[in-house]
């Protein structure tokens, strides 16, 4: 349900569009400083989205390579065609110019507005500039914090496999942070930030496991998962142990043994490198409940 109410606000800030980053996977850098700046112009009087956003970029930051002096209005308008057509990257490069007044007044609705379509366009660090934004708000523009929208986009920056939004998130689950109180959901992100083998998820999944929250309580994963964390969990595994038999133990330290030669990660703190357990024969372990599977 929140998640629908909040993609209903949001469709009210700004229009949605399919997201489109024009320079996907590409070393946008690299390619921008090393432009025939032109040719470029050239095509985008003709209606070329990367040109548009090149030579508004060139513009906006100037371009000594073809001498290009900064021209803060021609700059912005090659970016609001690029924009115009869809470009997260132009989006991202508005957002910048209403925040830092570049060319502009600084303005605070415009910041927001583009920043937000640039984020939902596919721009990661669009995405997390407006989760901070919202998070921690912004005196020096007047935008103040607002949990909702915050927890809006640490859910997509958790969809878009981010440990430490998946990790933010299970927390916020977990104390009611802008959302009910859900345990379930708490581990189920926490899980995923896990298996991203996030260290300090891990600390807060051996918690999880050890006292039953959200899951079945189970010392041996516990003990695994403090195991796993390092330093951040050593304390509370050896404090667990005391509630274990040895063979609980033994078998804890083999299943983190286990997870450490499947993702290839070394720990130090782990007690693997004591037993050196014989992990070959032993059957993969799953975090969830054989119901969730």
């Amino acid at each position: 349900m929140i998640r629908v109410i909040l993609v209903a606000t949001f469709m009210m800030l700004s229009p949605l569009a399919q997201a489109e980053r024009v320079f996907e996977g590409e070393k946008v850098v690299e390619i921008f400083q090393s432009q025939d700046f032109y040719a470029n112009l050239a095509k985008a009087e003709e209606g070329d989205v990367r040109a548009q956003y090149l030579v508004g970029a060139a513009y906006l930051y100037g371009l000594e390579a073809h001498e290009v002096e900064v021209d803060y209005e021609q700059g912005r308008y090659w970016l609001e065609k690029a924009a115009d057509q869809g470009a997260a990257e132009a989006y991202s490069e508005l957002a910048r110019i209403y925040r830092k007044g570049m060319g502009v007044e600084k303005d605070a609705s415009k910041y927001e507005e583009y920043l937000a379509e640039a984020a939902e366009r596919g721009m990661s660090s669009a995405r997390l500039d407006i989760k901070d934004l919202y998070r921690y708000g912004d005196p020096e523009m007047g935008i103040e914090h607002d949990e909702k929208k915050y927890i809006y986009w640490l859910i997509r920056e958790a969809e878009d496999d981010h440990p430490y939004a998946m990790r933010n998130l299970a927390i916020s689950y977990r104390q009611g942070l802008g959302v009910e109180v859900d345990m379930k959901k708490s581990f189920e992100w926490l899980i995923r930030a896990v298996e991203r083998d996030d260290s300090i998820s891990q600390a807060y999944a051996g918690e999880f496991f050890e006292q039953g929250l959200g899951t079945e309580q189970d010392f041996v994963k516990a003990y695994m998962m403090y195991d796993l964390s390092t330093g951040i969990g050593r304390e509370a595994k050896y404090e667990l142990a005391d509630k274990m038999t040895e063979e609980q133990v033994e078998e804890a330290i083999a299943r983190s043994w286990q997870w450490q030669m499947k993702h290839g990660v070394v720990r130090p703190s782990s007690d693997g490198y004591r037993y050196q357990p014989d992990v070959s024969d032993l059957e993969p372990l799953s975090l969830t409940p054989e119901s969730d599977q």
